[in-house]
């Protein structure tokens, strides 16, 4: 069929757990709709263990978005791969250019979900991908036996360092406060971990290193291992 002569009632933009459940209830409700994914994968693709979601005692965020995927197909999720170009407004919805396709819908939800927030610091664009990384899932297994820093308190800093530390020798869990705010279960698991060593308070200041990382530079001295 001509994408641009075919009407839908929906299109979702985004294919994260937002999108993929807003797809499922569309279905249900018999919403002829799309939902057009760029191919970036989801956050929580990225988590390492969830254990926290009713149903599963324990899942990887890769396997539990995929099986959102495989419900949302099942019911009738229609999914195109592509980046949106553009959304026009029209008199009865909208236009929306998906590469070289318009898509007549009558209404949209965006489910994009959220992006990184970075350091913003020396050396941190210059390296992404020579040591600096933003998933632990998808490049712990290249900091094998090395000295890893890892930056934060939340839920998300702590299952990266317990991940990293069945790969890496030593872990540094670099949080700019004075606790982590990380649940008390993933907390137990950093603190228990012997390969982890917590400092608080301080806050890295530059990445230093030319075709890899080679160190970071903290804003306050420490006396621990270099």
């Amino acid at each position: 069929m001509d994408k641009k002569s075919e009407k839908l009632d929906l299109a979702i933009i985004g294919a994260g757990p937002a999108g993929l459940s807003a797809s499922i209830y569309a279905s249900r409700y018999q919403i002829k709709h799309i939902v057009v994914s760029g191919g970036e994968p989801s956050q929580l693709s990225e988590a390492h263990l969830i254990e926290n979601y009713p149903g599963f005692i324990s899942i990887s965020g890769r396997e539990l978005i995929a099986k959102f995927k495989e419900q949302a197909e099942k019911f009738g999720g229609n999914f195109i791969l592509g980046e949106v170009r553009a959304i026009r407004k029209t008199a009865d919805g909208f236009q929306v250019f998906v590469g070289g396709d318009t898509y007549e819908v009558k209404a949209i939800i965006l489910a994009v979900g959220m992006k990184r927030r970075q350091l913003q610091i020396k050396g941190e664009k210059e390296l992404l991908g020579k040591g600096v990384s933003y998933c632990a899932v998808c490049d712990a297994a290249f900091f094998k036996d090395k000295t890893v820093a890892v930056i934060g308190g939340s839920n998300s800093a702590a299952m990266a360092a317990v991940h990293l530390a069945e790969f890496a020798q030593k872990i540094y869990q670099i949080y700019r406060k004075n606790k982590l705010r990380s649940e008390p279960t993933w907390t137990d698991r950093v603190l228990k971990n012997p390969k982890i060593e917590l400092i608080y308070n301080t806050n890295i200041i530059e990445i230093k290193g030319t075709r890899r990382v080679e160190g970071v530079v903290l804003d306050k001295p420490f006396k621990g291992e270099k």
